[in-house]
């Protein structure tokens, strides 16, 4: 698989006001494998998400995080829809042909729409189901199961023009569910007509939206669920370069360590940033990280608060002058900024590192205060990293 194979599978988790590149992440993900982030044990959960008991995700202990009763879940729900979903829920693994509508003492309930992939209903505020079909026109993901039996899957949205996502009424739907944790049902077309046939896949949640793409999160079969925080997508891309790794694996050739080293120099070239807004970056800072102080100039890069979308992207109070892992944890959301105190914060996944002795620490910010950072931007990649 190239590159952009690896780029086509990411479940990246962007919420919120900032969203990651496909270049950043890549980048990113090539580091990540051998680098000082564990993502196996990276479980965070968005705060104030809902659970049975009405507690919060990040406040409900650890062995209780992993695992919901369909029936909680569900309870909450006006009836007709409640009983929709429980009939993904019940075929869950299941291979069907075209799903009948169910039948309540609200009358017909059609299960899947015809004329739109995702379904949202007139009677409902929120979307209902998710279907993909074969040679569909939208580039949606494949389904990567994890051994517990909980999957993701990233699904585009309708309509291919990315800012133009809330004028689809079926967007709106799935961004309600993202909203207040309502779960829909997911079904993929695994034969063509004239005998149609779909397996489905049950329940998941929508946890996250991002260039185009939602990011699901299915229900295991015995329960258990995994609200992806924003490293999902590192997790998934890592998961992903591995295999790429493996499938590149050759016999040891000493001619191939010229190549190698090459690539690696290009791979911290581009990781340190634009030229010249590194060296912005570099001035403004005084040399020294905006985080540690660190003043290894060779091990200090220029970090986009807000994600690069063109030159526009690099001005300097749109950016942070970071140590290289640190760089790598404000990437994948462990490490953020309090845009009110300016002080550092950390994940809890952190607690029991040597960079839980981060939290807390004032940002380091330049003198001239038009080249400070912009609190609006840190804000927005505070909410996306859910710190």
């Amino acid at each position: 698989m190239g590159t952009s194979g690896v780029m086509s599978n990411i479940c990246g988790f962007m919420g919120g006001g900032t969203r990651q590149s496909h270049d950043e992440l890549a980048q990113i993900g090539s580091r990540v494998a051998s680098g000082p982030v564990s993502l196996r044990t990276r479980r965070r959960s968005p705060p104030g998400s809902f659970f049975p008991n009405g507690a919060a995700w990040g406040t409900m202990p650890t062995a209780r995080r992993s695992r919901v009763r369909i029936d909680d879940i569900l309870a909450r729900l006006p009836a007709r829809h409640r009983e929709a979903l429980r009939w993904y829920a019940d075929h869950a693994g299941s291979t069907q042909p075209w799903p009948n509508s169910i039948h309540g003492p609200e009358g017909v309930t059609p299960l899947v729409s015809e004329g739109k992939a995702i379904y949202k209903p007139k009677w409902s505020r929120y979307a209902l189901s998710v279907r993909q079909n074969l040679r569909g026109p939208y580039a949606d993901g494949d389904p990567i199961v994890r051994d517990d039996g909980t999957w993701q899957y990233r699904y585009f949205q309708e309509n291919e023009n990315v800012g133009a996502r809330d004028k689809e009424f079926t967007n709106r739907g799935l961004l309600e569910c993202l909203r207040d944790r309502v779960p829909v049902g997911v079904l993929r077309q695994v034969s063509p007509k004239p005998k149609s046939r779909y397996k489905i896949w049950g329940l998941a949640f929508v946890v996250r939206w991002d260039s185009g793409y939602f990011f699901l999160e299915g229900i295991g079969p015995a329960g258990p669920v995994r609200p992806c925080g924003p490293s999902g997508a590192i997790e998934l891309l890592a998961e992903e370069r591995e295999e790429q790794i493996r499938a590149e694996e050759v016999t040891f050739d000493i001619k191939n360590i010229l190549d190698a080293r090459i690539r690696v120099v290009a791979q911290i070239v581009r990781r340190r940033g634009q030229p010249e807004f590194r060296r912005r970056l570099l001035e403004a800072y005084q040399f020294r990280c905006a985080v540690t102080g660190f003043d290894a100039v060779e091990a200090l890069e220029a970090a986009h608060i807000t994600p690069y979308r063109g030159p526009d992207s690099n001005r300097v109070e749109n950016g942070l002058l970071l140590r290289a892992d640190v760089h790598t944890l404000f990437d994948i959301g462990l490490l953020a900024v309090d845009a009110k105190s300016m002080r550092v914060l950390v994940a809890s996944a952190l607690s029991a590192t040597m960079y839980a002795e981060l939290k807390g620490k004032p940002l380091k910010v330049p003198a001239v205060a038009a080249l400070r950072p912009s609190r609006e931007a840190l804000q927005q990649h505070r909410e996306w990293a859910r710190l």
